[in-house]
């Protein structure tokens, strides 16, 4: 849990109807642990509850997010759901986005890797760089894919295409992501948060109550496929978690090499 002594890894700010949530964890990409998805979810439930109209979650100039901090990891010497037990923080957070009434905007730089980008996929507009990046290497850390990009990508891509991302890790450049439909609009470099927030700002003058029920409808067809499908991820998570190649994966990280799969 965070503590008032903990540095603080999401920096929030209200403005004109409009959250911005700052990750702010450079000296780790923005890696996703567990401070920072507390503060995550921290700051969109300060949002609903000042009343704010859109939210916009953004990595900053530079990146949005590496991913899971795979070197805090937890392993299979916590238990059965030991390897899962951070995805919960970060399902939570999939389901905070889907459920919220507001609108949620991310904004995108350089890059959204693995269970970031299964955020992102979460959020309701996407704005990323024009040489921003997608990718979900979890198959080339002996790791099942998490936070939803298995649910997401054969969807919206067909199960071939998303076989390049999930399977052999292959990245998507945002061009290529407006085209498929993951993006909604892609700018310079270095304009993605002031466009989202702009977005957020021409959100916040409209109809809070029809937006609402227009996301909800927009939705309705796979919210709830999504949050089944959350439940079968857990378990898989934690099944590929307590096996070699996942210990190897994590190996090969910390050293900063290619893993050695048998």
């Amino acid at each position: 849990m965070v503590t008032d002594a903990d540095p603080p890894t999401v920096r929030a700010s209200s403005l004109d109807g409009v959250a911005t949530l700052l990750l702010d964890r450079p000296q780790r990409r923005n890696a996703l642990d567990t401070t920072l998805l507390e503060g995550t979810l921290r700051g969109l439930e300060d949002a609903q509850a000042r009343g704010d109209r859109a939210v916009v979650i953004t990595g900053g100039d530079s990146w949005f997010s590496s991913g899971g901090d795979v070197s805090s990891m937890p392993g299979p010497e916590q238990g059965l759901f030991g390897p899962a037990s951070r995805l919960e923080l970060v399902h939570e957070l999939v389901r905070s986005i889907v459920r919220t009434d507001l609108v949620v905007v991310a904004a995108v730089e350089g890059f959204a890797v693995g269970a970031a980008w299964g955020v992102v996929l979460a959020c309701d507009v996407v704005v990323a760089a024009e040489d921003a990046r997608f990718s979900a290497p979890f198959a080339a850390r002996g790791l099942a894919a998490d936070a939803g990009t298995a649910f997401h990508l054969p969807r919206r891509l067909g199960p071939h295409r998303a076989a390049r991302h999930l399977l052999l890790g292959a990245p998507l450049h945002a061009p290529a992501a407006l085209e498929a439909g993951l993006v909604s609009e892609v700018v310079p470099p270095g304009q993605a948060t002031g466009r989202a927030q702009e977005i957020g700002r021409l959100l916040a003058t409209g109809p809070r109550e029809a937006t609402a029920l227009t996301k909800a409808l927009s939705r309705q067809d796979w919210e709830a496929a999504l949050l089944a499908f959350l439940s079968a991820e857990r378990l898989a998570v934690s099944l590929a978690g307590h096996g070699s190649e996942a210990r190897e994966g994590r190996a090969a990280f910390a050293e900063k090499r290619e893993a050695r799969f048998s």
